[in-house]
């Protein structure tokens, strides 16, 4: 803290100046006085009581010391420890000045290594710029410095010389000190400025961000180059809340390069999987369609306008795929898939509409061509033939059938003519003898399949107790 004394010093010096006048005695040593007030708080202003604080200590005592004795009116003491006091101040800042200025330069320049990350050199470039110049110049005073205080040392014949030199260093320390601190400042205020811009990067990261989303959904999240990106842009995110901008955009820049093409290459192959799956959809519907009985649904008022839907729907989930397939072939991915998935969703609206008029009357499915089944037990074996041919339940199909016990199966997919798929599965003589009860079958093996009109061969399918609570099957 800084030297305060109850009487200021040139009042009191001024005071004896009259006394000497007056009574012809030795005068005061005004200069020494101030000089070592001057140099006392020098060395205290640049925290000489922290990297010196013996010899500052010894300096502000000897300081206190001259002052009593100029009011003592002992003029010769009063200069004696004026001059010692002055020298330790020397000394003091001889020791401090060299490491502070070097604390400072430290700091000067992580200053600018912030400013830098944070790209003040492109979003500020006026304040980085003048607080480099200010570094480079503080770098030159230092080594001006250096050279100076080496000379002192060296200095041996000339007392007068030898502190003229030192007190050149002590300048120069000083002069180095405080470019340093000029610099630090205009740094800090760079990368505020800079920092400033802050949203508009993130929003740049935010964009590929969106982009790279959409690419990761499209590969179901199992694209390494895709989950890469996402991981370079989360890193960016870091980079921005820690001021690393200048890193934060190179790597954003990296990330929206590699984005454009990992999204056009995810929705072409996404496009390409689900034209294959609204394929098998729609031909399951056609199929499922093409077993109803079109002449006795279309007689009776009851079922008419059901049948009509029905057959409404399929026929736009024909022409959706249609128009899926064709925009694929034109490389217009993202519409393929919009038709894709339009096709799916009519052709599961046309099997439930079906489905549902099968049960509300089992006769109305056909049995043969053109013929719908009676009550009889002549046609009830004819259908039970039909139904073995269709469903697969022939002595090879059997075999893809094994009991787990508890009431529990396992029925291994297998590829027949029409294709295996839930509900035939569930219509089974060995099964449930009920293709409506299909959803049994898809709650105990959701974790294998991920759309229940999409089946594959070789798949072994759990098949839970036709009734009650589905659970677990038996060991698990």
């Amino acid at each position: 803290m800084l030297l305060k004394f109850k009487t200021p010093v040139l009042l009191v010096t001024m005071a004896f100046v009259l006394l000497t006048s007056a009574n012809c005695g030795q005068e005061l040593p005004l200069k020494e006085l101030a000089l070592a007030k001057a140099q006392v708080e020098r060395a205290e202003n640049l925290k000489a009581g922290e990297y010196s604080p013996d010899e500052f200590q010894e300096a502000r005592k000897s300081l206190t010391e001259a002052n009593d004795y100029a009011a003592e009116e002992k003029a010769s003491e009063s200069k004696k420890s004026a001059d010692y006091a002055i020298s330790k101040a020397y000394d003091a800042l001889e020791k401090t000045l060299p490491k502070l200025t070097a604390k400072a330069r430290e700091e000067a320049v992580a200053s600018l290594d912030a400013a830098e990350e944070a790209n003040a050199a492109e979003t500020s470039p006026e304040s980085f710029q003048a607080a480099t110049a200010a570094k480079d110049a503080g770098d030159a005073k230092l080594t001006e410095a250096d050279q100076s205080l080496a000379a002192y040392l060296r200095e041996e014949s000339d007392e007068t010389l030898k502190e003229q030199k030192r007190s050149k260093a002590l300048n120069e320390y000083e002069e180095a000190y405080q470019l340093y601190l000029t610099s630090k400042k205009t740094g800090m205020d760079a990368k505020t400025a800079a920092l400033g811009k802050s949203d508009g990067i993130r929003q740049s990261a935010d964009e590929v961000d969106a982009t790279l989303q959409k690419a990761s959904r499209y590969s179901n999240g199992i694209n390494p180059s895709v989950e890469e990106e996402k991981a370079r842009i989360q890193s960016a995110y870091a980079d921005i809340e820690a001021g690393r901008l200048k890193t934060a955009e190179e790597k954003i820049k990296i990330a929206r390069a590699a984005s454009g093409p990992l999204l056009a290459s995810s929705v072409r192959d996404h496009a390409k999987e689900r034209n294959s799956q609204a394929r098998d959809v729609v031909e399951d519907a056609n199929a499922r369609f093409g077993e109803l009985n079109s002449d006795t649904l279309l007689k009776a008022s009851a079922t008419k306008d059901s049948y009509g839907s029905a057959q409404e729907n399929l026929g736009a989930a024909n022409e959706s795929l249609t128009s899926s397939s064709n925009l694929y072939e034109q490389e217009k991915y993202e519409d393929s898939l919009s038709q894709s998935e339009e096709a799916i969703r009519l052709a599961e609206i046309s099997i439930d509409q079906v489905e549902t008029l099968k049960s509300s009357n089992p006769k109305l499915a056909k049995t043969d061509r053109g013929t719908t089944s009676t009550v009889g037990t002549e046609n009830k074996k004819k259908d039970t033939t039909q139904s073995s041919e269709e469903d697969g339940s022939d002595s090879a199909a059997g075999s893809r059938l094994k009991s787990l016990g508890k009431g529990w199966k396992q029925y291994t997919v297998g590829k027949s003519n029409p294709a295996d798929c839930l509900w035939r599965i569930a219509k089974r003589e060995d099964v449930y003898k009920n293709s409506t009860l299909w959803p049994r079958i898809f709650e105990a093996n959701r974790k294998q399949i991920k759309n229940k009109n999409l089946i594959y061969p070789n798949q072994k399918l759990k098949i839970p107790p036709k009734k009650g609570k589905i659970g677990n099957p038996p060991g698990k």
